[in-house]
């Protein structure tokens, strides 16, 4: 009997450490695989808001380019060499090394996939045809467990074989050995799934939104224009005047509609006495004004006075919004005419309306992300 007991109490421990020691192990990639994800996240948030060209624009994927005298082949990290102004696919390998990061691997030991909204990766030469600011909305969409839309890009984890896929050197770069249950097509080249494994599918997705990219994005641009127009009030005693026709130029005695980073006046930008300074290409090609508001004082303008705006009761110079990442169905990009215009744009506070053409204004109430944001010059 004792002999009996022994041999049960050894097998249920067997059995206990082998269920537990799985257990632990899926754990363990599980936490692998999340990491990678995040690092892959922010690397790519990192490399949209750095961009020099098209802020918020996002690397093609690494599947097809096989250019040896350039040392970028598939598979390599490297992404893909625009073809024209587009890339060669919009779903393939994450570019590891074009990020800046070290070779990510899932939980399982397999690399990443993206796939990228096509209108965020496109070649920069095409200016002016594709502008980028916070009216550029993401295309993809997920559905599943994880539903969510306007998303710019998906940061995939493969996970171990499932089905009848391959995965040696000779199919290493086919998508569909790697993602499944329609991620590997996108289901008609925009729609990924998400969902808990199963034996047929276990596929891990991290979206990447609009909000993610194009909120510190506009942190930037904001800080840009600021900078920008202190160093012209410093030369010139004033602020330039402000578009009311969306074209980026200056309308005289317009105190109130979009900043004028095409063409200013009194004096346009460049002018060398005083020296006003030169707008950054990146605003100007991107069509910034379309999507900032831009407000100064009578105080402040050229025309002279003593009137102040006023933001939350107190007085200002210059106000400026942001106004968040467009998505579906808010009406953007807008046709309207100004001043309503701006209704499309800005989000209404509990005690006012921002886009009234007035020289009142309040911080917006919003604490989401995705939010008007004010910038104030007492």
């Amino acid at each position: 009997m004792l002999l009996t007991v022994l041999a049960l109490a050894v097998g249920l421990g067997a059995l206990f450490y082998s269920y537990f020691g799985a257990a632990r192990q899926t754990i363990a990639q599980n936490r692998v695989t999340t990491a990678a994800l995040a690092q892959a996240k922010e690397a790519l948030i990192g490399y949209a808001a750095s961009d020099s060209n098209r802020p918020g624009s996002l690397p093609c994927p690494d599947l097809i380019t096989n250019n040896i005298p350039l040392n970028n082949v598939p598979n390599d990290g490297s992404a893909d060499s625009f073809s024209g102004s587009d890339c060669p696919s919009y779903i393939g390998r994450l570019p590891w090394r074009t990020l800046g990061l070290p070779d990510l691997r899932d939980g399982n030991g397999e690399r990443l996939w993206y796939a990228v909204t096509r209108e965020f990766a496109r070649n920069p030469s095409c200016f002016s045809t594709c502008p980028m600011n916070s009216d550029t909305k993401g295309t993809l969409t997920t559905t599943g467990a994880s539903p969510a839309s306007d998303v710019i890009a998906i940061v995939f984890s493969p996970g171990t074989v499932v089905s009848a896929q391959v995965r040696d050197t000779a199919n290493e770069n086919a998508v569909a050995n790697y993602l499944e249950g329609g991620n590997e097509t996108g289901i008609g080249t925009s729609t990924f799934v998400t969902g808990a494994a199963t034996a047929s599918f276990n596929d891990r997705l991290l979206a990447i939104s609009g909000a993610d990219v194009m909120t510190p994005v506009e942190k930037r641009v904001a800080k840009s224009i600021l900078t920008l127009f202190q160093t012209y009030r410093t030369a010139a005693g004033y602020y330039p005047w402000a578009d009311n026709n969306f074209d980026g130029i200056s309308n005289n005695s317009v105190r109130r509609g979009a900043p004028p980073l095409a063409g200013a006046s009194p004096l346009n930008w460049g002018s060398s006495s005083p020296a006003i300074p030169v707008v950054p290409g990146w605003l100007t090609n991107n069509q910034w004004w379309r999507v900032i508001y831009y407000a100064i004082s009578e105080n402040a303008a050229a025309s002279g006075g003593s009137d102040m705006l006023e933001v939350d009761s107190g007085n200002a110079r210059l106000v400026l919004f942001t106004t968040g990442p467009a998505v579906t169905g808010d009406g953007r990009p807008s046709a309207n005419p100004f001043p309503g215009y701006w209704c499309d744009y800005l989000e209404n506070p509990v005690s006012g309306n921002n886009c009234n053409d007035n020289d009142t204004f309040w911080t917006p109430t919003s604490t989401a992300y995705a939010r008007d944001r004010i910038y104030v010059i007492p």
